[in-house]
């Protein structure tokens, strides 16, 4: 075989093989959960909410669309938006790991370590945080409501919050100053086709034309997670 046949090949066969960046750190190729352990603050999707018994349509008509099994939907109870990354396990290069914790430290001593600093850290704002729907993520390697702040002065706010915490959990991930808030509702297993986007596509946009424009959020909260589908919570930051 020439050279440039073997190069094409190869590329084929990874452009066969790709799937999108949650398989299969975060589920399987059949769309199964896997083990992701680690620790996050996060604001839940209170389930009285309006848009939570939306989303909730949504999800179900995701699922009775999920035929070519395209994505893993999560569960509504896990629904949420990031305010600080926290740490994964399973990640801790420079950036993704606490500057005064070693590497090779135990999630269990960064939970701890974490959770005495939180314990005593003063939030020095009041919630709620005023968040409004923009649209849905670029839907690459999932769906998701793209979210930002209602107005410049609460996004100073939910900003000066994360350098705060950054600096108090000594973390800071690349995407710090410019990180997007979101909130995920399913994973894709595989990319879709050009159809099954298409189809997709329509039917999210359908929805978010019921949708509230803006929403809020109740306290932060410091939780443990074991994978994607459940995120306990520990305490609410004060």
């Amino acid at each position: 075989m020439k050279n440039s046949e073997l190069n094409e090949r190869q590329l084929l066969t990874g452009a066969l093989d790709a799937r999108p960046s949650g398989v299969p750190s975060k589920f399987t190729v059949d769309g199964a959960v896997r083990p992701f352990p680690g620790n996050t603050i996060i604001c839940h999707l209170s389930q009285g909410s309006e848009l939570h018994t939306l989303l909730a349509r949504l999800a179900l008509d995701l699922d009775r669309s999920n035929k070519g099994a395209l994505y893993t939907l999560l569960p509504p109870s896990s629904w949420h938006m990031t305010v600080f990354e926290g740490v994964c396990d399973q990640v801790r290069t420079r950036g993704f790991w606490p500057a005064d914790l070693p590497t090779d430290a135990s999630l269990a001593e960064c939970n701890a370590a974490f959770s005495q600093k939180l314990s005593a850290f003063d939030m020095n704002i009041t919630p709620p945080f005023r968040m409004r729907i923009s649209g849905y993520t670029p839907r690459v390697d999932g769906i998701g409501l793209h979210l930002e702040t209602s107005d410049p002065a609460e996004e100073a706010r939910i900003r000066k919050l994360r350098d705060r915490l950054s600096k108090e959990l000594q973390i800071r991930h690349p995407s710090h100053e410019t990180y997007g808030f979101h909130l995920s509702i399913a994973y894709f297993i595989r990319f879709p086709t050009d159809d099954e986007r298409s189809a997709l596509d329509t039917m999210l946009f359908n929805h978010l034309q019921d949708m509230p424009t803006e929403f809020e959020l109740a306290a932060p909260e410091f939780c443990f997670f074991d994978d994607m589908f459940e995120f306990r919570r520990q305490f609410f930051l004060k």
